[in-house]
C-alpha cells in the first residue's frame, strides 16, 4: 500500500508541471491587447537620382558617310608577247616591287629573224624601184615613137587624098600607131601594177617593223611592277603574259553606300549651291583613310564617277573616289603609295547647310528621350527623328535649344522621378566634334 501511495504522488506531481506553461499561455493571450501599441508613422525622404544630362544646342552638322572597299590602280598594264621569241635580254627593274618610268625598255625578244624579214622586204623595195625606172624609160621611147608614127599616118592621109600614095601605104602606118599605142598603154599598166605592188610592199614593211617593235617592252606610264612571268633565255609565244605593272599616277577606290544615308548629303549640297547640288553625289568632298592599330593615315580624294545602276539586294550605290599621285606623298614608314587591295576607308562628306538639334543617339529610347525639368524630375517625351549619322542623331522635332537631355542609363526610368544630373561635358564634345568636324572651344 506504501508502495502505491508513492507512485500515485509521483504521477500528480508530473502533471502539476504542465499547469505553469498553460497558465501563462493564457494570461498572455488575455494581457496582449491591453498591452500592444499601434504602428508608427514614418517619413521616408526622396531620393534623388544621379544621371549625367548634356544641354542641348543647334549645330551645323557636316553630313558625312562612310564607305569601305580596297584600292585599285586607276590604270594596269598587263605585258603580253606580240610576237614569238626567245628573251634576249630582261631589264634589273623588272622585278616585282621595283617602279619605272615611262619609256624605260624592261625586256627584248630576239630580233634577228624580225630584222631579216625587214631587209627582204627593203630588198623587194629596190627591185621594184629598178623595175619602175627601166619601166618609165622604156614608156618615155615607146611615146616618142607614137608621135612619130602619128606624124606619118597623118602624112601618109594628106598624100592619099591627092592620090600621091597608095591605100595600103596609109593601112600600114595606121597598124604601126595602134602597135605603138598598145605598147605605150602596156607599159602604162605595168607602172600601175608597179605602184599597187609597191603599196603592198610598204605595208608589208610596216608591219615587219612594228613586229620589230614590239620585240622591246617598254613601259608606257609611271608604274610599279606586280608579277613577272617569265626569265631570260626562255622562249615566250604570241599572246604569253609577261608581266604586270599597276599605274602610279591614280589610285582608285569603290566603297557601295546604301542610298538611305546618301539622302542628307544630296540635300545639303540643295540647300547650300544650287548649281553644285545638280552634280549630285560628284559635288561631294572625299578622304580616303587607312586605319592602322597606332594611327590612322589619310589622303585627300575626289569622287571620279558613280555605278550605273543600284546594287539590287543592298540597295547600295557604288561610289568610285581616286587619289591622284599618292606615290608623291608617300614616306617609308609613315605614308605607304597605297598598294593594291588596300583595305580602306572612304569618306563623303558635305558643306553644312541650315543648324539642327542634335543629340547622341544613345539618349534615344524606341522614338523618345529623357529630358530633365526645370525642377530635376525625369520627363519622357517623344521626338522625331530627321536622319541618323554615325553615333549621333538629327532631331526634327520634340526638343528645343537649352533643354536638357540624360546621356547615362537609368535603370529604371519613371516619369516625374527627381534627378540629380550631372554635367556631361565629354559627351557634349564629343557630340560637337562629330557632328561639325570642329574641337569646340573650351
Amino acid at each position: 500500500m506504501g508502495l502505491e501511495k508513492t507512485n500515485v504522488r509521483k504521477l500528480w506531481m508530473r502533471r502539476m508541471w504542465i499547469l505553469p506553461p498553460i497558465v501563462l499561455g493564457v494570461a498572455a493571450i488575455l494581457l496582449a491587447p491591453q498591452i500592444k501599441r499601434g504602428p508608427q508613422m514614418e517619413v521616408v525622404a526622396e531620393r534623388a537620382v544621379k544621371v549625367r544630362a548634356m544641354k542641348v544646342s543647334k549645330l551645323a552638322v557636316v553630313p558625312r558617310v562612310v564607305g569601305y572597299g580596297t584600292i585599285t590602280p586607276a590604270r594596269s598594264w598587263q605585258a603580253v608577247a606580240e610576237v614569238a621569241g626567245q628573251v634576249a635580254w630582261i631589264s634589273k627593274d623588272l622585278k616585282s616591287g621595283h617602279t619605272v618610268q615611262a619609256g624605260m625598255e624592261l625586256l627584248g625578244i630576239e630580233e634577228a629573224n624580225y630584222r631579216l624579214v625587214l631587209a627582204q622586204v627593203e630588198a623587194q623595195l629596190s627591185a621594184l624601184d629598178v623595175k619602175s625606172r627601166t619601166t618609165r624609160s622604156s614608156l618615155s621611147i615607146a611615146e616618142q615613137e607614137q608621135k612619130l608614127l602619128r606624124d606619118d599616118q597623118d602624112r601618109n592621109r594628106s598624100l592619099a587624098e591627092n592620090d600621091l600614095v597608095s591605100q595600103a601605104a596609109v593601112e600600114a602606118s595606121e597598124r604601126l600607131l595602134l602597135n605603138s599605142e598598145a605598147r605605150v598603154q602596156d607599159l602604162k599598166n605595168a607602172l600601175d601594177l608597179n605602184e599597187a605592188e609597191r603599196q603592198v610592199l610598204i605595208a608589208t614593211k610596216e608591219v615587219a617593223q612594228l613586229d620589230l617593235n614590239r620585240t622591246r617592252m617598254v613601259a608606257p606610264f609611271d608604274s610599279r611592277i606586280v608579277d613577272v612571268n617569265v626569265g631570260a633565255m626562255e622562249y615566250v609565244a604570241k599572246g604569253q603574259l609577261l608581266f604586270t605593272a599597276d599605274g602610279l599616277e591614280i589610285a582608285e577606290v569603290e566603297a557601295s553606300i546604301a542610298i538611305g544615308r546618301l539622302r542628307p548629303l544630296i540635300r545639303s549640297l540643295a540647300q547650300v549651291d544650287t548649281v553644285v547640288s545638280g552634280y549630285g553625289v560628284m559635288g561631294l568632298s572625299a578622304l580616303v583613310r587607312l586605319r592602322t592599330p597606332t594611327h590612322s593615315i589619310e589622303w585627300p580624294a575626289r569622287v571620279a564617277r558613280v555605278a550605273g545602276a543600284v546594287d539590287q539586294q543592298t540597295q547600295s550605290l557604288t561610289v568610285v573616289v581616286a587619289v591622284d599621285r599618292p606615290i608623291d606623298v608617300a614616306e617609308p614608314g609613315k605614308r605607304p603609295p597605297l598598294f593594291r587591295n588596300t583595305f580602306v576607308e572612304v569618306e563623303l562628306t558635305a558643306r553644312p547647310g541650315d543648324e539642327h538639334i542634335v543629340v547622341p543617339i544613345s539618349t534615344l529610347h524606341q522614338g523618345r528621350i529623357y529630358v530633365v525639368s526645370d525642377e530635376n524630375r525625369l520627363e519622357v517625351r517623344p521626338v522625331k527623328v530627321n536622319f541618323t549619322q554615325g553615333s549621333f542623331a538629327v532631331l526634327e522635332q520634340g526638343i528645343k535649344p537649352g533643354e536638357r537631355i540624360v546621356t547615362s542609363d537609368l535603370v529604371s526610368a519613371v516619369s516625374g522621378m527627381l534627378l540629380d544630373p550631372q554635367e556631361d561635358k565629354k559627351s557634349k564634345r564629343r557630340l560637337i566634334t562629330e557632328a561639325t568636324g570642329k574641337e569646340p572651344q573650351r
